[in-house]
């Protein structure tokens, strides 16, 4: 992304473009694997699932590990710098933020396509809503970067 020719108005766009476009690829493989499957599942906990382990202690280190690496990229953004060299770095860190939830979507898409088991649902339906928390609004992103007013509001004018 060229800072020398977007405006933050333009960067906010940008980045919820990208937002979107991970939750519609994980919504469109989904769909794919509602279609191939035709919907039939079971509801089984068996903890002697691979997949199912795998899904449950990804579900529990991926994001957090994801936010905890944005974090510190974001503490690591100098408050003096322009407000479009802020953003730039901070797109990285929502995209790392962003892929380590994505990770585990996929995964669960992938153990319901390979166990017909409808516990993954469980999965995405956590995914999603940190999805939702991660939502890139002008006072998330300011919250995150500790922005001024002033640079809040350049989003929106």
């Amino acid at each position: 992304m060229s800072t020398s020719v977007i405006n933050p108005k333009q960067f906010l766009q940008v980045t919820r473009i990208i937002y979107f476009a991970l939750i519609a690829g994980q919504l469109f493989f989904l769909a794919a694997v509602l279609f191939i499957t035709g919907g039939k599942f079971i509801f089984k906990i068996n903890l002697s699932d691979p997949l199912l382990l795998c899904c449950i202690l990804l579900t529990c280190v991926s994001p957090l590990s994801g936010y905890l690496i944005a974090k510190m990229m974001f503490k690591q953004i100098d408050q003096n710098d322009q407000l479009m060299n802020k953003l730039t770095k901070y797109q990285s860190g929502q995209i790392i933020r962003l892929a380590t939830c994505e990770g585990i979507g996929l995964l669960a898409i992938v153990s319901l396509l390979l166990t017909d088991n409808s516990l993954f649902f469980v999965f995405l339906l956590i995914i999603f809503a940190l999805f939702w928390q991660y939502y890139p609004s002008p006072e998330f992103i300011g919250r995150d970067l500790n922005l001024t007013e002033t640079e809040i509001n350049s989003f929106v004018g």
